[in-house]
């Protein structure tokens, strides 16, 4: 097994999201997220370092909203050649109430998983 070379913790979601960008709105699904970023799925991925707004939407609570640009990409093909793809999102500017929600929220699911 690889050592874990991220600075912060992550936790498992199942979020629903929203991409921004200047060209429109993508459809796309958190699959975790830590204080600094995050690992998306969504058809169309953008490139690597292209930023844009996110619309998080956890459970329980109003949605969330930072900037963020692409850090790396995850492009598999399935057996129907239907690309699912997955990129890897470092946040580059979200409120403190945004970011202390995510620390609390990955805390409290790492409390969990003990």
């Amino acid at each position: 097994m690889g050592r874990e070379r991220r600075r912060h913790p992550r936790a498992v979601v199942d979020w629903p999201a929203l991409v921004q960008d200047s060209n429109g709105s993508i459809v796309a699904e958190m699959e975790n997220i830590s204080a600094n970023g995050a690992c998306i799925r969504c058809e169309k991925p953008l490139r690597p370092k292209e930023r844009f707004k996110l619309h998080m939407v956890a459970p329980d609570h109003s949605p969330l909203i930072a900037r963020a640009e692409v850090a790396w990409l995850q492009v598999c093909r399935s057996e129907k050649d239907i690309p699912a793809c997955g990129m890897g999102i470092r946040f580059t500017r979200a409120s403190r109430v945004v970011r202390q929600f995510i620390q609390s929220f990955v805390a409290a699911q790492h409390q969990r998983n003990k």
